[in-house]
């Protein structure tokens, strides 16, 4: 109890200190990460997270944490306070279709480091909101699956990775249920041979496994949804979740909807794991989202990753 309400009572704080979001006039202009095209590649990706931590080593780095059947790294970002005990998971494009979602993060994250130094509206830095947590950023955990969706013939609404596995299906909580899956490899909906049978979901397994992480934020596309909460959540951390969820929906104006039963997702492992609060955050109105749509997202969400690190910072 005395948990879930310090968590209410400092996101209230925060949220009034957030009222002044925008960045100042002297703030660095976006440089590297392209919001202008459709197509957000792996290798876009790539270059992106290189030339993101050339100068910022002090609060950013980055490693592979796996490589696809395909050959490519599954990178993970570390930023903010790097020897910070709160550690907070973002996670990204885990469907194919939905690789706006790894361009956003990355659009967010350029947005933090080049003005990492730089006052905002309401006085304070990037550096003093996340001072006290460390973000692990997954920003494409599905680049095999994203390579085939944008540059396959016909792979426009392809979800699945490169094996035809659903990943947020080929988790071990309520793995295997739901409607309308598949039997057997498919563009969605195919859960795998067994729970964790992929590359990519054991490498999420085994971070979140030995990362003691304290919040969740997963990205997916769409319906403007802040999802939250799954059946087999502790009545504490039921509250948690709702908690973030307002929270969030107070920033970026998606509705909040409880999630349910458990079906194999990477959320509903996240809680059995962690015991932690999780949302996740599904943008735009189509899939895959058209880049028309990419400001207003990003407008609606940069502030959220300061909201939810400024729980953490010791308020007087």
């Amino acid at each position: 109890m005395k948990r879930s309400l310090r968590f209410v009572v400092n996101l209230i704080l925060v949220i009034a200190m957030a009222s002044f979001y925008t960045t100042s006039a002297s703030a660095t202009e976006f440089i590297y990460v392209d919001a202008s095209q459709q197509i957000y590649s792996y290798d876009s990706l790539c270059e992106d997270i290189s030339q993101l931590c050339i100068g910022h080593e002090e609060f950013m780095n980055y490693e592979s944490i796996a490589t696809t059947s395909q050959g490519r790294n599954i990178w993970l970002i570390r930023f903010g306070n790097l020897e910070a005990e709160n550690k907070i998971l973002i996670t990204a494009s885990i469907h194919a279709r939905e690789y706006m979602t790894a361009q956003l993060v990355m659009r967010m994250l350029e947005e933090y480091t080049l003005n990492y130094d730089i006052p905002q509206l309401d006085g304070a830095t990037y550096r003093q909101y996340f001072s006290n947590c460390c973000f692990y950023i997954l920003p494409m955990l599905n680049p095999d699956g994203v390579t085939i969706c944008q540059y396959a013939l016909g792979g426009s609404k392809f979800k699945a990775n490169g094996n035809g596995v659903d990943l947020n299906r080929n988790f071990p909580i309520g793995f295997g249920q739901g409607g309308g899956l598949s039997k057997v490899p498919a563009p969605c909906y195919y859960p795998g041979v067994a729970p964790l049978s992929e590359c990519e979901t054991m490498a999420l397994a085994n971070l979140i496994n030995t990362v003691p992480f304290t919040a969740c934020i997963n990205y997916h596309s769409m319906g403007n949804i802040n999802y939250y909460g799954s059946s087999i959540n502790t009545p504490e951390n039921a509250q948690r979740c709702k908690n973030m969820a307002a929270v969030i929906g107070s920033i970026n104006g998606y509705r909040a909807k409880y999630c349910g039963v458990a079906n194999g997702s990477f959320a509903d492992y996240f809680y059995a794991v962690t015991d932690a609060p999780s949302v996740t955050i599904e943008i735009g109105t189509a899939t895959p989202v058209p880049i028309g749509q990419f400001t207003d997202i990003y407008n609606r969400n940069i502030a959220v990753w300061k909201i939810i690190a400024g729980q953490y910072l010791q308020l007087p």
